[in-house]
């Protein structure tokens, strides 16, 4: 088996799973969407922008648990049907991983999720699926040509942080967002 990284994003119905690999040691972490999406709308939380950082957060879990790093650089497009507060639909395209100078070999680079304006939309099934793309799949249908689309490039590095609970976590979330 190789020895390099690799990070592998994956779906189900109803979970975005994120994979770290390297040699026969691998980590993995399910975002579990129903359980997740349905606190963000009981909570009256921007969906979007709290799924993005929750994305972000399990990769940084998911990678340090195989490659132990300082900082973790994630460079990825971020694309919305509209203004990110307003948006029902998104799309995030890994460009690169490093856990500290480290890179990771991506597989599943595309992450796009639709459907996600209100639970009323979720329970009638709008969600219509999770499409996460292998780099040699074709992409998904193409929405992104709709005038509404905005696009913002994201380099961000993440340091390493202590251990926390959901419970914190949620926390952390309410008093961000009740600015």
């Amino acid at each position: 088996m190789s020895e390099e990284p690799i990070l592998v994003i994956k779906d189900n119905d109803s979970t975005i799973g994120i994979r770290a690999r390297v040699g026969d040691e691998f980590s993995e972490h399910e975002i579990q969407l129903s359980v997740i999406l349905a606190y963000y709308w009981d909570n009256n939380l921007p969906v979007i922008e709290n799924l993005v950082d929750l994305f972000e957060s399990s990769v940084k879990r998911t990678v340090n648990e195989v490659i132990p790093h300082e900082n973790l650089f994630l460079k990825y497009n971020l694309i919305t049907d509209d203004e990110i507060s307003q948006a029902s639909r998104f799309e995030i395209h890994l460009q690169e991983v490093k856990a500290d100078d480290q890179n990771l070999r991506l597989d599943g680079k595309i992450l796009a999720l639709k459907g996600l304006s209100s639970k009323e939309e979720y329970s009638k099934g709008i969600l219509d699926k999770i499409n996460i793309l292998n780099s040699n799949e074709s992409e998904p249908e193409d929405w992104r040509e709709s005038d509404s689309k905005v696009e913002k490039l994201v380099e961000k590095n993440i340091p390493t942080e202590k251990k926390i609970s959901f419970k914190e976590f949620a926390r952390q979330q309410r008093e961000k967002n009740s600015y």
